[in-house]
């Protein structure tokens, strides 16, 4: 009790224990409304502006980047589209204007047959192709060839058979290229095989129609074609037609030397000219061949399959022989040869897979 009693009286007297004083908070709560909250919301109000202003920028941002790279898009896209289209006006309507040119430019008279004799080596060509022997040395003669509608085709030979596929008549660069004999051929006089190279171009010039040649009707229609040199005019009365193969991948390891200029002996003309027949399209009995005889050869691309050629065969119009053809003896071969690359091309069995192949060691 009297523990208890010293207790409440040690509370209750305030000389024993002074009570903590009271503070007024009240001022400073006035001061923080009227100054330092007021800072407060000032620091967070700019604070959320600041964010604010930093989405808005990173939008910005992002939308500019993205409107740089459409406009760098169609920039490009409009480069493109404007060199794709300079690059087809040059393709389609300037490289053709300028061919055509060069064939009005170099068109002659060639019933013309008179003779002039070079000043500087004395000799004797047809005077008609002078001027284009002065154009361009390169130049040995025309190819006339009627089933195409060429009045005549500017041929050259140089020092090999490179120079002239993307070469024009006139030097100029041209996907056109130029006519061109093998350079191997002799043109004063003819090998047994005179050999001419030229593209087949989609817009039928150059070589682009030799194709028609595939047809028996179109044969019979133009059986001859013309080779006039600087020398002297020829005409060639055609024996064949056919496919052949630019490597020998594709005719199991074969291509058939129909490149050859000359042959070891007649016995091998001959069997060569039998190989020919076996892969033309047509045959001509009246278009007969002995050995002596002279053959030119037409050469160029074809597309039933990859590196095809298509190859026309003419025996040159032998002195005192008429140049008429008798095509009423012209027909279809049935049992036509081709290499493995058409029968793979066309689905078909190669029924010629085993047979014999012409070779001739000479060349």
């Amino acid at each position: 009790m009297d523990k208890e009693k010293e207790i409440k009286t040690s509370v209750e007297n305030p000389e024993t224990e002074q009570p903590a004083p009271r503070v007024d908070y009240s001022k400073y709560t006035q001061a923080n409304d009227n100054d330092d909250f007021a800072e407060y919301a000032k620091y967070d109000i700019k604070e959320e502006q600041q964010e604010t202003s930093n989405l808005v920028t990173a939008k910005d941002i992002g939308k500019s980047f993205f409107n740089t790279a459409r406009r760098s898009l169609l920039a490009i896209s409009l480069m493109v589209f404007i060199a794709a289209s300079a690059y087809l006006v040059y393709d389609l309507v300037i490289l053709p204007y300028k061919h055509n040119q060069t064939l009005q430019d170099t068109t002659v008279n060639e019933d013309n047959t008179a003779t002039t004799k070079l000043p500087d080596t004395g000799e004797v060509i047809l005077d008609k192709y002078s001027a284009l022997l002065n154009m361009n040395e390169d130049f040995v003669g025309k190819l006339i060839i009627d089933a195409t509608g060429e009045s005549g085709i500017n041929v050259v030979q140089a020092d090999d058979n490179y120079e002239y596929l993307k070469k024009g008549f006139k030097g100029e660069s041209s996907k056109y290229g130029t006519l061109f004999v093998d350079y191997r051929n002799n043109i004063k006089k003819f090998d047994t095989n005179t050999i001419i190279y030229g593209h087949n171009m989609r817009d039928g010039t150059q070589l682009g129609a030799l194709s028609l040649y595939s047809d028996i009707e179109n044969y019979k229609n133009f059986p001859t074609v013309k080779f006039n040199t600087i020398y002297r005019d020829y005409e060639w009365k055609i024996f064949a037609a056919f496919i052949s193969n630019g490597e020998k991948a594709q005719d199991n390891g074969y291509a058939f030397p129909y490149l050859t200029t000359n042959f070891s002996s007649d016995e091998k003309f001959l069997e060569f000219i039998d190989e020919v027949k076996s892969r033309s399209f047509y045959t001509n009995e009246a278009v007969d061949i002995v050995p002596g005889d002279k053959i030119l050869t037409i050469s160029t691309c074809d597309t039933v399959f990859e590196d095809a050629r298509f190859v026309v065969m003419a025996r040159l119009v032998r002195d005192g022989e008429s140049s008429d053809v008798d095509v009423s003896k012209a027909v279809v071969n049935e049992n036509q040869r081709f290499p493995q690359a058409w029968y793979d091309a066309k689905g078909k069995r190669n029924p010629f897979k085993n047979a014999s192949k012409f070779s001739d060691d000479k060349e």
